[in-house]
């Protein structure tokens, strides 16, 4: 099927007018002719020339008023595939429970498009907002309805047409509507293609500081009706699919004017947006409704009562803000926690030595283990000399005792890895395996890179531009960390048996993040979060080693550019997976980073919190499912 000529943009319209125009023109012409008949019965051949000319064009105007006539039919595939037999709320769950959570310390606000930070995200976003479709809970390669409930897919991959639910409401806005200022505000406002429509300018307007822009390769949204839209790509990418079918509207009602009512002026309303009145509280159409945010204590959300669908167990759900996190204990044993992650260190504790009498062994608590979307590295500045040697990068990784600092430091929370990749999905190469410990290796892989202890001083130097270096480096990492503390403390006294001297910087998480988007920094330990499929383009291919950017070790590798680029066209999963093989054993021979683990979480939560599952997707804690029984 081929609906790429189904949009009635202003072009069409105009071409049509013009072929209307031709029409009349051409009827005239008849009749004049058929007049001069009478005279001159020579014009008989010209009259069924013009006939047959007018005939062609009046198909040509059905055809744009009626793209879809030859192309399109009855029975289009909807790509979207309900869940069965998932159940949010069997009938014998009680629904008037409230749950409170951890969500972090004060995010810089709530707004929908510029803050995509995971707090924020997994805490209010996804449980207020409605995107497209949602992935399935167990079987995520597979979408469902949500705010759309119908996509149809061209056969390039170019074009989705998203038929939106009809009779959605944005939920009442967070302010007093009794008051004059806020009357503009009052009356339902229902999610229409407007709504869309204006989300997508906002995205592609560059005075937007939007978190995470999918768009680069975006073409046009085209408003078919007020619940029908056309998202239209420049070029076929399977990143397309997730992107349009995880696109989340904002109400246009609210974020497209100021607090009194005023409409923005398209020339500011990037900058009025990031900044807008709305942004320390939130609105959206899904399940839950936002209530209230008391900075440094308590973002809270209530159950919406007029949601379109299966509605969730659980009406309240209160989001504590704190940044120390080793009170989690304190306040689960005081019942001031429902649930929450719990560190390695409060695992051994509570869970693996903990006494009989201790809520996690008397069945007050609860407990799952869960292996985590995401992996942790050291990240090396190969935009530096000291770490632009492979050799060199190489010998780092084998001076890291991944398998005992898991073991010791994290308990055996997690599993080594060699890769950016899930270790349990196909796309992973179980055959390249981890660098093992071997500081023997490390020590003679250095000397071929010419790094020797030339003054006996126990530390290597090298001559560099015309002076002799010694091989010192400063490792940044996040200073709250125990076990990451733990962690560097081993692999610094390791490095030192083979001359390197590692220094260690201790920073607040916005420090950090801000040295490592300024590539200020020689090497740091980081985080990743894997997406479902794998999607390398962002964080490994050369064109994005750039400050700022997510390519953060500056990789630069053109046959890993062409893995990549291939990868980005490929829709076939054993392909894909053959792909991500190959880019894998580059990834393992360049080392511009050692890989460590991904990690086992321990979700803990109160034995009053019941039917609580995971799904395998981020956010995996979400509590649509769960519900309270305090009896």
């Amino acid at each position: 099927m081929n609906r790429n000529n189904f949009t009635l943009d202003i072009i069409k319209i105009s071409i049509a007018l013009l072929l209307f125009m031709l029409l009349v023109v051409n009827i005239l012409k008849i009749d004049n002719i058929e007049k001069a008949f009478i005279v001159n019965d020579r014009k008989l051949n010209l009259v069924l020339d013009l006939t047959f000319e007018t005939a062609r064009l009046v198909e040509k105007i059905k055809e744009f008023f009626n793209p879809c006539s030859q192309s399109c039919t009855e029975d289009v595939k909807n790509y979207l595939v309900e869940e069965k037999d998932f159940i949010v709320a069997p009938d014998e769950t009680k629904t008037d429970g409230t749950i409170t959570r951890y969500f972090g310390p004060d995010p810089k606000d709530l707004n929908p498009l510029t803050v995509n930070v995971p707090d924020v995200y997994d805490s209010v976003h996804h449980y207020c907002l409605l995107p497209f479709a949602r992935r399935h809970r167990d079987d995520p390669s597979l979408w469902k309805p949500a705010l759309a409930e119908r996509v149809e897919i061209t056969d390039d991959y170019k074009a989705y047409i998203i038929h939106l639910r009809k009779g959605v409401t944005w939920q009442k806005p967070s302010v007093n509507l009794t008051k004059p200022e806020y009357k503009w505000l009052k009356g339902e406002h229902y999610v229409t293609a407007q709504d869309v429509k204006f989300t997508v300018d906002l995205i592609l307007n560059p005075a937007v500081e939007t978190a995470g822009n999918n768009f680069q390769n975006f073409s046009s949204c085209d408003v078919i009706d007020d619940y029908t839209v056309i998202f239209k790509w420049k070029k076929k990418l399977f990143s397309n699919l997730s992107s349009t079918l995880s696109f989340t509207p904002v109400p246009k009602f609210i974020y497209g004017f100021d607090e009194h009512g005023k409409a923005f002026p398209k020339e500011t309303l990037g900058l009025n947006f990031n900044r807008h009145w709305y942004n320390r509280k939130f609105i959206g159409c899904g399940p839950y409704e936002f209530v209230s945010y008391e900075p440094g204590a308590i973002i809270k959300l209530k159950r919406n009562e007029d949601y379109f669908g299966e509605k969730p167990a659980i009406k309240e759900i209160n989001w504590l803000i704190y940044d120390d996190r080793l009170s989690h204990i304190r306040k689960l044993k005081n019942r001031e926690l429902d649930f929450v992650v719990i560190t390695p260190a409060w695992y051994r504790e509570e869970i693996l030595n903990g006494k009989k009498d201790s809520p996690f062994k008397n069945g007050q608590i609860n407990y799952h283990k869960f292996l985590y979307y995401s992996y942790s590295y050291i990240g090396w500045n190969m935009n530096k000399p000291l770490f632009s040697d492979k050799k060199v990068r190489h010998a780092m990784s084998y001076a890291f005792n991944g398998k005992e600092i898991l073991e010791s430091v994290f308990l055996g929370l997690g599993k080594l890895i060699s890769g950016p990749f899930y270790p349990d999905s196909p796309y992973y190469d179980q055959t390249i395996k981890p660098f093992e410990f071997d500081l023997h290796k490390a020590k003679k892989l250095l000397s071929e890179a010419g790094w020797e202890d030339k003054n006996g001083d126990g530390i290597l130097e090298k001559e560099r531009d015309g002076r002799l270096r010694k091989f010192e480096f400063t490792l940044l990492l996040f200073g709250r960390n125990p076990e990451w503390i733990a962690t560097a403390n081993i692999y610094r006294e390791n490095l030192l048996k083979i001359g390197i001297k590692m220094n260690v910087q201790k920073l607040d998480r916005s420090i950090m993040q801000k040295k490592i988007d300024d590539r200020d920094f020689d090497a740091f330990t980081g985080n990743c979060t894997i997406k479902w499929e794998p999607d390398l383009y962002e964080t490994w291919h050369s064109s994005q080693a750039m400050i700022k950017s997510s390519n953060r070790v500056g990789f630069r590798n053109e046959e890993a550019d062409k893995i990549i680029e291939e990868l980005m066209v490929t829709f076939d999963k054993e392909k894909q997976i053959e792909l991500c093989h190959k880019f894998h054993k580059i990834i393992n021979q360049e080392q511009p980073c050692t890989f460590f683990r991904s990690p086992v979480v321990i979700y803990v939560w109160q034995n009053y919190v019941k039917n609580v599952n995971f799904q395998k997707v981020r956010p995996h804690a979400d509590s649509m499912t769960w519900y309270i029984d305090k009896n």
